[in-house]
């Protein structure tokens, strides 16, 4: 069953070309690339509210200047955002339902592919020339290839209803891994989630592997080693089951849990690896009992055993989704209501004093990361 749209509300496809063409805050011919001068990390930012177009927003992580709206256009009103190698993808989802692709250094438009309408696409995966977009309005994957901008879709088997609810895709060679929800008509999960391995050299389902929880949520991150995790939520306010899930990216690709949403303390709503591979950080995130309120808090594991670490944020701040920046930076979101943006965190101690302003309040995950 395909989850619910966030929104009714479509922009155009060309809207962010459109946006960069009229050279409004985009580091056109006669003004700096937005990043210009940033030699340490950057973060970028994403953030919509479903009826306008979004933002797009650069911070130089060391001396946290915030460059709000750094790219005017690019982002839809639902966007979330991946970095596939040199490049940084926003992915577009009902509102928009396109990937908008950026060179990463210098900041600058490459180009824009629809994924189709009523595809609702969630993330991205690369491999080559070719594009693959798990998308909840479809029986998979939106595969694209960049050169002819010809689509297709590589249907996943599993669900009824012939939409699998497919929220994320990471590829591992000449593979990409995908996983789905399969929701039923009242979007609960019918089963434990379900991971299927593309052979990118024929486009076509090699194996499927069943995860050990329900309700694959977040993206995909790569542990050091090459293993997959990828947070599962069968509650979003009991967190006696479900687990930060571990896939093997070779073999047979087993499954595991690295840490239980028992022991995290909630659901691991976003993740990112430090660069060095010294930790998982994870923004840990749920619900009262009765949806009356919602906490998030920063935490890191250790990525061999998954054995968490003290919370690194404060009680009061809301922290919904992180990205892990190299030099021992860390920028996380806090969504507090009426006083969201985001903080810096520097070898495990928050420097920031307040939340920095994006421009707009900050997503709910999936819309922070680093380079």
């Amino acid at each position: 069953m395909q989850r619910p749209s966030t929104s009714a509300i479509a922009i155009t496809v060309g809207l962010g070309l459109g946006a960069i063409g009229c050279g409004d805050n985009n580091g056109g011919d006669d003004e700096p690339t937005p990043d210009a001068g940033m030699a340490g990390p950057v973060a970028y930012a994403v953030s919509g509210d479903f009826a306008t177009t979004g933002v797009f927003t650069a911070i130089d992580v060391a001396s946290q200047t915030v460059h709000t709206n750094a790219l005017a256009g690019v982002a839809g009103g639902d966007p979330f955002l991946r970095r596939v190698g040199d490049e940084v993808m926003i992915v577009n989802r009902d509102s928009g339902e396109n990937v908008t692709v950026l060179a990463g250094a210098p900041l600058a438009l490459v180009d824009q592919y629809g994924t189709g309408g009523g595809s609702n696409p969630q993330d991205v995966a690369a491999v080559g020339g070719t594009l693959y977009v798990p998308a909840l309005g479809t029986a998979g994957v939106v595969v694209i290839d960049r050169a002819t901008r010809a689509t297709r879709t590589v249907a996943i088997a599993g669900d009824p209803d012939g939409k699998p609810d497919c929220v994320s895709a990471y590829a591992v060679g000449a593979q990409v891994f995908v996983a789905c929800g399969l929701l039923d008509e009242n979007f609960a999960p019918r089963g434990d989630g379900l991971v299927a391995v593309i052979d990118t050299a024929t486009d076509t389902v090699a194996t499927t592997v069943r995860l050990p929880a329900s309700n694959p949520v977040g993206l995909f991150a790569p542990l050091p080693g090459g293993d997959l995790v990828i947070g599962t939520a069968p509650s979003f306010t009991d967190f006696a089951t479900g687990c930060l899930a571990r896939v093997g990216a070779t073999g047979a690709h087993a499954t595991s849990c690295l840490v239980t949403n028992a022991a995290l303390g909630g659901l691991a709503n976003h993740v990112d690896v430090a660069p060095d591979g010294s930790a998982v950080w994870v923004s840990v995130t749920g619900f009262a009992p009765d949806f009356s309120s919602q906490f998030g808090k920063l935490r890191a594991l250790d990525p061999a055993t998954g054995a968490p670490a003290p919370v690194a944020s404060k009680d009061g701040q809301q922290i919904d989704d992180v990205a892990a920046c190299g030099g021992g930076y860390v920028v996380a979101a806090d969504g507090t209501m009426g006083a969201s943006g985001v903080r810096i965190w520097k070898d495990g101690v928050e420097t920031t004093t307040t939340p920095l302003d994006i421009g707009r309040p900050t997503g709910f995950g999936n819309n922070l990361i680093c380079r």
